[in-house]
C-alpha cells in the first residue's frame, strides 16, 4: 500500500537521530578540549610568574653585589656630565641596527615562506620592546606569532626555528669576540668561565639544530612512538607538522653560502652595537675605545643568558659595569656609564615597539592576551590555519 506521502507526491523524509551516545561523546570531547586550554593558559601563567619571581630575585642579588663596590655618588656625579650632541650617534646606531637585524632574520627563512622585509622589522621591533616589558623572553615569542602572515602554528614553529638560528649566530660571535678580549685586554678568569659555559651553551645547541635538520623524519618517529606509549596517539599527526615545519625553519644551516652571507652580516650587527657604547660614553665625557667597547657590548650580551627581571634589571648592571672595569674605568663610572646605556635602550626600544604596535593595529593589551592564549588552542587548533587568539 502506497503511503500518503508517495501518493501526494512528496519525497518525504524520516528526520535522522542523532544517537544519544554520539551527542554525549561529542559532549565529552568538548569538555576536554575547554579543560585543556584552561590548563594550558594556566600552567603558561604560572610559568611566567614563577619565572618573573625567579629573575627579580636573581637581579636584585646582582644588584646588591654590585652596591657593595661603587659609591652611588660618585656614580650621580658622573651622570651629570651627560652631554647631547653626543646622543645623536646612539640614536643614529640604533636607525641602522634594527634593519640589519631585521634582514638577517629575513634571510634565515626558507625561500618559499619568506616574510616581508617590512614584516620582520615590525615583528623585531615589538618583540624588542616586550622583551624589555614582560617576563621570561616574552618578545621572541611574540616575533615568532607576528612575523607569519596568518600567525598559524605552523607559522609560528617555522619562525621559532629562525629565531634558533639567529641566537646561535649571535652566541657564536660573542663567543668569537669575548675570545679577542683574552688576547686584547687579558681579562679576569670570571671572563673565561663565562666563555666556556657560553661555548658549551651555544656549541651544543648549533649540534642541536643540525640533527634536528637532518634527522627530522628519526626524530617524528620517536615522538610518535613517545604519544603511542603515553596514549596520545591523537597528537601524532599534529606534532609531525609542527616538528617538520620546525625543521623547514632551519634550512640555513644546510646550505654554506647563507651560512656565510648570515655570519657576514652578524659582524656589522655587533659592530654597531660597540659603537653604541663608544657614543654613549662620549656622551659621558669618558674615553672608551672601540676595541673595549667590542668587549663590553660581548660581555653584555652573553650576560643576557642569564634569567633576569623584565628588561634585564640588576644582570645588565653587573655585568656592564664589570666589562667596563677590564676597559679601565673605574667602579662608579663605570656603573654611571651602564645605567646610560641600560636607560637608553630601554627607552629607544620601548617607543619604537609602541610606534610598531600602533603600525600593526594593535594594542599592548591585545599582544598580551595574544600571547597569554598562543598555546592554548583546541585539538583541532594545530592545523595549518590555527590562529592564536587577539
Amino acid at each position: 500500500m502506497a503511503s500518503w506521502a508517495n501518493t501526494c507526491g512528496e519525497h518525504w523524509k524520516r528526520p535522522a537521530i542523532v544517537p544519544r551516545t554520539s551527542w554525549r561523546r561529542r559532549q565529552k570531547q568538548t569538555s576536554a578540549r575547554l579543560n585543556r586550554k584552561k590548563w594550558s593558559i594556566a600552567l603558561g601563567r604560572k610559568f611566567r610568574v614563577q619565572s618573573s619571581i625567579v629573575g627579580i630575585l636573581i637581579g636584585l642579588g646582582c644588584l646588591a653585589l654590585l652596591l657593595r663596590e661603587v659609591d652611588l655618588k660618585q656614580s650621580w656625579q658622573a651622570l651629570g656630565h651627560l652631554s647631547g650632541p653626543f646622543m645623536l650617534i646612539p640614536l643614529a646606531v640604533f636607525c641602522l641596527n634594527l634593519p640589519l637585524r631585521a634582514w638577517r632574520w629575513q634571510l634565515i627563512f626558507p625561500g618559499a615562506s619568506r616574510p616581508r622585509f617590512v614584516s620582520c622589522v615590525i615583528a623585531l621591533g615589538i618583540g624588542n620592546m616586550a622583551n624589555f616589558l614582560l617576563p621570561g623572553r616574552a618578545g621572541d615569542l611574540a616575533r615568532c606569532t607576528l612575523a607569519g602572515p596568518s600567525g598559524s602554528l605552523l607559522e609560528s614553529s617555522r619562525a621559532l626555528a629562525t629565531l634558533a638560528v639567529e641566537k646561535v649566530l649571535d652566541g657564536l660571535a660573542l663567543i668569537g669576540m669575548v675570545l679577542f678580549s683574552v688576547w686584547a685586554l687579558h681579562p679576569p678568569v670570571w671572563v673565561l668561565a663565562l666563555v666556556r659555559t657560553a661555548t658549551m651553551i651555544f656549541g651544543g645547541a648549533l649540534v642541536m639544530l643540525v640533527v634536528l635538520r637532518y634527522r627530522t623524519r628519526s626524530l617524528i618517529e620517536f615522538v610518535r612512538s613517545a604519544f603511542r606509549w603515553m596514549h596520545l596517539s591523537s597528537f601524532e599527526e599534529k606534532f609531525d607538522g609542527l616538528l617538520t615545519s620546525f625543521a623547514d625553519g632551519l634550512s640555513a644551516i644546510s646550505s654554506a653560502q647563507r651560512l656565510l652571507v648570515l655570519m657576514l652580516l652578524t659582524a656589522p650587527i655587533w659592530i654597531t652595537e660597540a659603537a653604541l657604547i663608544w657614543g654613549l660614553a662620549g656622551a659621558l665625557g669618558m674615553t672608551v675605545s672601540l676595541k673595549s667597547a667590542v668587549v663590553a657590548s660581548a660581555v653584555l650580551g652573553l650576560g643576557f643568558m642569564i634569567p633576569a627581571a623584565p628588561g634585564g634589571l640588576g644582570t645588565y648592571e653587573l655585568f656592564g659595569t664589570e666589562a667596563f672595569k677590564i676597559a679601565g674605568l673605574a667602579a662608579s663610572s663605570a656603573l654611571a656609564l651602564t645605567v646610560v646605556i641600560h636607560s637608553w635602550v630601554f627607552v629607544v626600544n620601548v617607543l619604537a615597539g609602541l610606534a610598531l604596535l600602533g603600525v600593526k593595529g594593535l594594542s599592548l593589551a591585545q599582544l598580551r592576551r595574544r600571547l597569554n592564549h598562543v598555546g592554548a588552542v583546541d585539538s583541532d587548533g594545530l592545523g595549518s590555519n590555527a590562529r592564536p587568539s587577539i
